[in-house]
């Protein structure tokens, strides 16, 4: 058609083409073609938009941070598919809450964002906010002043939707109370265990047995597909142990990057920690009151480490003085720290608060930054030399393999060919992925197991398994699902069928030893081979005397009445039977410290379910309709 259009360009059909183009342009607007494409909605909540740039945002911003959190575990650990749910899921959370603000007239105004951006430490440079230093954050983040503004004043709107809740909420004494009862609590223990492993010596199995099990879970032996694949691997920490160097160019190297090689400066300092007792204004008279009064000794000029070891209430550091040895910047909490890094040796600052209490800080020493001699790092600049050179080897190769891979998709000689790198083959996999750090990345199971490698026997695009680390692969053989036979699986049937005879031998055990220690047997009596009597004693709900299954079980068992002890049954992850008594209760005493904590946690829980609560029944009495692009949307 090009061709037909190219052949008669000089002509009639030319100026027809020309027409309708203007014609388009004067009806439509030139902007319709710039503008792109029309919006993409991926799901409607009461008649708004959730749009695919809005889940795109939310969706990439998720997927770095927990890239970041996971580093090469990401595949293993995260699930796309679910990913995205939870990210549509939050957006329509968002949606429904601005919406039910926006009805009960809930805003955020001007002063209350700005107060907000402007408080927050991180648009801070020495202690004010710094406009150009937040324009610079944002940018960095790939937002826009307004684009992050508006989320801001959003998640200002969600927050207080969520204040409105929480401030409601609240612990009654009763209730603090009971759960300091129960959570002081403590139980005095002992347990007969049965262990399943003497009845594996007398447990029988027949032939039989074994087949008639094979035959009723026959879907358990059923060998998955496989495959085995050819691959071509890049690694650019691989390429950078070829590189050859010389002295010359390392010491070259040195000179041209010395920057990296720097020791930063560090400094040594001594402080008095005085702190608040509680978040109130008499709370923050008291504590400067002390901090007055050790000023007006140091004025009169008593040893500042004396009165550290007399007012100074850091644990750590007291006894010595105050002192908190030489770090480096940023190594304290921001106030702490921007104080240390802005005095002279010998001075003492103001009072400086920070979320521990308010210090007194005496700077005592300055260590200038340093660089560290060639001789000393010579291994370390060799290494960023190589990989440094590696870089720019690794990227063009992998530019190379992608071409020539796409090309000439049917092989993988070809990039060996033209590469010199070598084509690796795989053991055999399923879809649960293989045992090596290629066949068990799920990028590579996916792309294996995709039509165009599997079906279509096409070379795949490069898949990164890690930083500047890729692999292309194909499958070279491919092994169909089968039913393993019963000569296949008969031994290991045999075994697990063995084990469970000798799990259910010892539970029965457990039953006629239940009866027995419940009519008053002494269960010290009771001990033979395999069974075993252990005195534990008092233990808490924390307790490590014991393993956590055990614990809970403990605290589940009725109280003992009139010096009775009560029994419980359990059975072992392990398959062993455990027959637990309980012979006394007592309850600690929980300080007025762990009191306010607990009565927090109680709020704080509250809280957490009033809000859930409230929020589960806007979603579902909301009109939601979820589109299914959002699924596979890039």
């Amino acid at each position: 058609m090009l061709q037909a259009i190219r052949s008669n360009a000089q002509g009639w059909i030319a100026w027809v083409i020309v027409g309708l183009i203007i014609l388009t342009f004067a009806l439509f607007g030139i902007d319709q073609y710039a503008r792109g494409d029309k919006v993409v909605v991926v799901a409607q909540v009461n008649g708004e938009d959730v749009t695919a740039r809005e889940f795109l945002v939310l969706y990439n911003r998720q997927k770095s941070r927990l890239e970041q959190q996971f580093g090469d575990m990401y595949d293993q650990v995260v699930k796309d598919e679910e990913l995205r749910d939870q990210v549509l899921d939050a957006l329509v959370e968002s949606a429904v809450i601005r919406q039910w603000a926006n009805d009960n007239h809930m805003t955020v105004s001007d002063q209350q964002l700005a107060m907000t951006i402007q408080s927050a430490d991180v648009f801070q440079q020495d202690g004010k906010f710094n406009q150009k230093v937040y324009e610079e954050i944002i940018l960095r983040n790939g937002l826009n002043v307004a684009r992050f503004e508006y989320e801001q004043r959003q998640f200002l709107v969600e927050n207080q939707y969520k204040m409105l809740t929480q401030g409601s909420t609240f612990a009654t004494k009763s209730e603090v109370e009971q759960l300091a009862k129960l959570q002081g609590q403590e139980r005095n223990v002992n347990y007969l265990r049965i262990d399943q492993r003497p009845f594996l010596k007398t447990a029988v199995v027949t032939d039989e047995q074994v087949s008639t099990f094979y035959e009723t879970n026959k879907a358990q032996y059923i060998a998955p597909e496989q495959v085995v694949l050819e691959y071509i691997e890049l690694s650019q920490e691989e390429m950078a142990k070829t590189i050859p160097v010389t002295d010359e160019i390392i010491q070259a190297y040195y000179e041209e990057n010395k920057s990296l090689f720097m020791v930063p400066e560090k400094r040594q300092a001594k402080h008095i920690l005085i702190n608040i007792d509680a978040a109130t204004p008499e709370g923050e008279a008291a504590a400067m009151k002390t901090v007055e009064e050790v000023q007006a000794k140091l004025a009169a000029g008593e040893s500042f480490e004396e009165l550290a070891k007399t007012y100074s209430q850091d644990p750590g550091s007291a006894q010595t003085g105050g002192d908190l040895g030489s770090f480096e910047q940023g190594m304290m909490v921001p106030e702490f720290d921007a104080a240390v890094f802005s005095m002279e040796v010998g001075q003492v600052s103001e009072p400086v608060k920070t979320d521990f209490g308010y210090h007194l800080i005496k700077l005592t020493a300055i260590e200038p930054a340093s660089y560290q001699p060639l001789a000393d790092v010579k291994a370390q600049v060799t290494e960023q030399y190589q990989l440094q050179q590696a870089e720019k080897q690794y990227f063009d190769l992998l530019e190379q393999v992608n071409t020539i891979a796409y090309e000439q998709s049917d092989s993988l000689a070809p990039v060996t060919d033209a590469t010199g790198l070598a084509i690796q083959t795989s053991e055999p996999f399923s879809r649960n992925g293989g045992a090596d750090a290629v066949t068990s990345n799920n990028k590579v199971i996916n792309a294996a197991f995709s039509d165009d490698v599997l079906k279509a026997r096409l070379n795949s695009a490069s898949i990164e398994l890690g930083t500047n680390h890729s692999v292309v692969v194909r499958v070279k053989d491919y092994i169909e699902a089968r039913q393993k036979p019963l000569t296949e699986v008969q031994a290991g049937i045999k075994e697990n069928l063995q084990r469970q005879a000798a799990i259910d031998a010892a539970a029965e055990l457990g039953k006629t030893l239940f009866a027995k220690v419940t009519a008053g047997e002494n269960p010290e009596s009771l001990m033979a081979d395999g069974v075993e009597w252990n005195v534990v004693g008092w233990v808490g709900r924390n307790s490590q005397a014991i393993l956590p299954q055990i614990t809970s079980e403990v605290f589940k068992d009725a109280k003992p009445v009139d010096g009775k002890p009560t029994w419980r049954s359990m059975q072992l992850a392990t398959g062993d039977t455990l027959l637990i008594q309980v012979t006394e209760i007592r309850n600690a005493e929980v300080n007025d410290m762990e009191k306010a904590q607990l009565e927090g946690a109680i709020s704080e829980l509250m809280a957490t379910i009033e809000i859930d609560s409230r929020l589960k029944t806007l979603v579902e009495s909301a009109d939601i309709v979820k589109k299914s692009n959002y699924k596979t949307i890039k």
